[in-house]
């Protein structure tokens, strides 16, 4: 929404509807394309300058502009290193503002003369200064920030919403009874948090020396037109393992059962290089091939894993139908796939490789955080604030400053500068940021063409769709024990990512009561990554209208929980509707999308047998600007924005101190296996994850008997309510609906009044 901002960018990703897969939408597919030729050429242009520019600086005898860089950041970090062994740390400390040399002054002249536009960012007479400034607190923003902080540097994180945690923050509703519900807005599964594993986000609280108390379970139902199901994590062939359910869903058991032990014993050597070389040791500099170096034992012992490599960055289907050819299967594998945003086709092969193998060996279960969504981002800020970085709410960033050359700081929306002597790092998405950053006019003044055409690459990636919210409150008297994660998928026929063909529904109490009044359910159903912006664009957020049609888009929402607990809209107490303009405006993203729509599958160079990483690396063409987030590689998902995170920031520190850092994991996780040692025996024991009781397949109350439904008291009233313009606003109390709930038959809904 910058005025800066071209109307060929805002017309090009307004274009950019929520499909799944490219095929299902030309348009979706082409901009890909376009955007991959686009960028194959920007990276053509930046190869020959950086070899022109080499060139040059090996003639002169002196260092790159690179080189250079690095020296300064890694003198000033070992200067800082000395002195805070010396005495503790300080806060950073305001700064008055510098003095410009005449090379800047005469620069800004330059740019202010051909812009007509003052560049000299002189809002404030006095300015703050920190080692790094991070833009958003999202778990990415947050992971890089903690990281950074126990690297050593002084760190400032400016969020915009009054809440941290970007898509993982929580909100409360307080009921008229005084009961208090903490809502989550973001992702509700969970994976490998429970004990040392390759997930990013696990080995980032190890780093920091954080533990996270989660509560785990063992399985999601399934609800599809051939009705419910369920998936159980760990042994395939342990009772109700996904052998038995390939027996009693899939069109030819026998071969479906042995097509998926051949996939996964493909994968297994996969999984294993992946855990030998897991996302934190990764940066983007020389420093790689030395921190990667702790994988060279495994491939030594597994020379033939090499011959499969590139099957780790090529879309997931390349190999997987190699395999599988039973139909139910894959569906199975597309759904799995479905939380990168696309189906097997699509989803780099890395997801999946960790995912199958991962989720189908024994000990293998989900996790819900204590406390919430909510829990994991205190961690982060926790961690934080103990080496010294500190968090401002309410603090939007309207410019990235860029001086002589390279990002120099941060100027918010009122008028307040903070400079940044290391880097800016930017967790807000590739779209918010692009609007940040100086106009072409600006970057070429100063050199920076190479950026200016990357600005404009960046500025037109497509977008998945966004997200359609339902907040429920409700009476859990009398229902049976419920599964907390459910996925519905409406139409096998349809592509996933078409409009509300896919549902999810969490719920957190089932595992963490304390999140609601005491005997309620909280309940978060949701469309992700497939509601078109477009439907709600230009939509009065305070009208009438608007409230009309969040009810209108949410009524798939309805019908698909009905299905699990039939008798729910007599149990409501609490009801709150969001729409993909709630998710733009509180989260700061770019009409509300759930991420890039960047399929993996492309060739290197467009030509090589190679795959291409679909998605844009940490370092931008701006030196001193880093990225991070789910439009970085590798994508979306906690996991992965907690790997950018970690690898923007490891790009940034000294390789001697990310070493440091990945033998602190190392001593971490040994420590954890040597202290329990029995780890496993305790899984099949007294730690046994949650196993939902109930009649064949439990998990849901769709086999509740009729006459033992809820009943709400004669005028009973629920708290309605929307989160528009001005947050969360109470549409008052609204009566019970009284009418007959609905009835499952056959994996069919009816309603009979």
């Amino acid at each position: 929404h910058d005025p800066r901002v071209t109307a060929r960018y805002r017309a090009r990703l307004r274009t950019t509807r929520a499909r799944a897969h490219p095929s299902v939408r030309p348009n979706v597919a082409s901009l890909v394309s376009s955007f991959r030729e686009r960028r194959r050429r920007s990276l053509s242009r930046i190869i020959k300058n950086q070899m022109a520019t080499t060139s040059a600086a090996c003639a002169a005898a002196s260092p790159s502009s690179l080189q250079q860089q690095a020296w300064r950041t890694s003198r000033a970090g070992s200067h800082r290193a000395s002195c805070s062994s010396a005495a503790p740390r300080t806060p950073p400390r305001p700064a008055a503002r510098r003095p410009q040399c005449p090379s800047r002054s005469h620069r800004q002249s330059a740019v202010a003369t051909a812009t007509g536009r003052n560049t000299g960012a002189s809002a404030k007479e006095t300015e703050e200064e920190y080692d790094v400034i991070v833009i958003g607190s999202g778990i990415g923003g947050l992971s890089a920030a903690a990281l950074l902080a126990k690297y050593g540097n002084s760190v400032k994180v400016f969020e915009s919403h009054y809440l941290a945690g970007g898509c993982c923050h929580m909100f409360d509703h307080r009921d008229k009874n005084g009961g208090l519900w903490k809502f989550e807005v973001g992702p509700s599964i969970w994976e490998g948090l429970d004990r040392p594993t390759g997930n990013p986000l696990r080995m980032v609280l190890d780093a920091l020396g954080e533990e996270m108390p989660v509560e785990t379970y063992d399985g999601i139902s399934l609800w599809t037109t051939d009705g419910h199901w369920r998936f159980q994590l760990g042994d395939d062939d342990a009772p109700g393992g996904f052998c038995d359910v390939l027996r009693e869903k899939a069109t030819d058991p026998d071969l479906a059962i042995r097509e998926w032990k051949a996939l996964k014993a493909r994968l297994e050597p996969l999984y294993d290089a992946l855990d030998a070389c897991p996302l934190t040791a990764l940066r983007q500099d020389a420093g790689l091939l030395v921190s990667t170096v702790i994988a060279i034992p495994f491939y030594l012992t597994h020379p033939k894993v090499m011959l499969d490599i590139p099957y780790i960055l090529d879309s997931f289907h390349k190999l997987s139908e190699q395999y599988v050819t039973e139909p139910f299967l894959k569906q199975w594998i597309d759904m799995l796939a479905f939380f990168s945003g696309f189906p097997a086709e699509g989803t780099m092969g890395a997801t999946m490789i960790y995912s199958i193998p991962g989720f189908h060996r024994p000990g293998a279960s989900l996790c819900a955080p204590v406390g919430g969504t909510q829990g994991v981002v205190d961690k982060l800020v926790g961690s934080l604030e103990k080496f010294g970085g500190s968090l401002e709410l309410k603090k939007h960033v309207e410019e990235i400053i860029v001086e002589d050359g390279e990002a120099t700081g941060v100027r918010l929306r009122d008028g307040r500068i903070v400079r940044a002597t290391k880097a800016v790092v930017s967790n807000a998405s590739i779209w918010d940021t692009v609007p940040m950053l100086p106009d072409r006019p600006e970057l070429e003044v100063m050199g920076l063409s190479d950026a200016a055409d990357w600005k404009e690459d960046m500025a037109e990636i497509p977008a998945l769709g966004s997200i359609m919210h339902m907040f429920l409150g409700i009476d859990a008297t009398g229902l049976p024990d419920l599964d907390p994660s459910h996925l519905a998928v409406l139409d096998w026929s349809r592509p996933l990512g078409d409009p509300q063909n896919v549902v999810t529904i969490f719920i957190p109490t089932v595992l963490d009561p304390v999140v609601a009044p005491e005997g309620k359910h909280i309940i978060h159903v949701y469309t992700a990554g497939t509601e078109p912006f477009d439907l709600w664009e230009g939509k009065d957020r305070n009208s009438q209208e608007y409230k009309d049609y969040k009810r209108e888009r949410a009524k798939i929402l309805w019908d698909t929980i009905e299905r699990i607990i039939p008798d729910i809209k007599q149990r409501v107490e609490v009801e709150i509707y969001a729409s993909p303009l709630t998710h733009q405006r509180f989260l700061r993203r770019h009409r509300g999308a759930y991420g890039p729509a960047l399929p993996a599958g492309g060739r290197l160079f467009g030509v090589l047998p190679l795959p291409e990483v679909p998605q844009p690396g940490v370092l931008s063409p701006i030196p001193k600007l880093v990225r991070c987030g789910d439009t970085v590689f590798p994508g979306v998902g906690v996991p992965a924005v907690a790997a950018s995170g970690a690898i923007a920031a490891a790009t940034l520190a000294p390789l001697s101190k990310h070493l440091g850092l990945m033998w602190d994991v190392n001593q971490a996780q040994g420590k954890f296996w040597k202290e329990n040692p029995d780890w496993l025996e305790k899984y099949y024991g007294e730690d046994k994850p949650f196993h939902p009781r109930g009649e064949h397949p439990v998990g849901g109350a769709e086999h509740m008997d009729p006459a033992q439904y809820y009943r709400a008291k004669e005028g009973a009233t629920k708290a309605s309510a929307f989160i528009g313009k001005g947050g969360m606003t109470a549409m008052g109390e609204e009566p019970v609906m009284t009418r007959e709930p609905m009835k499952v038959k056959a994996g069919v809904m009816t309603s009979e009044s």
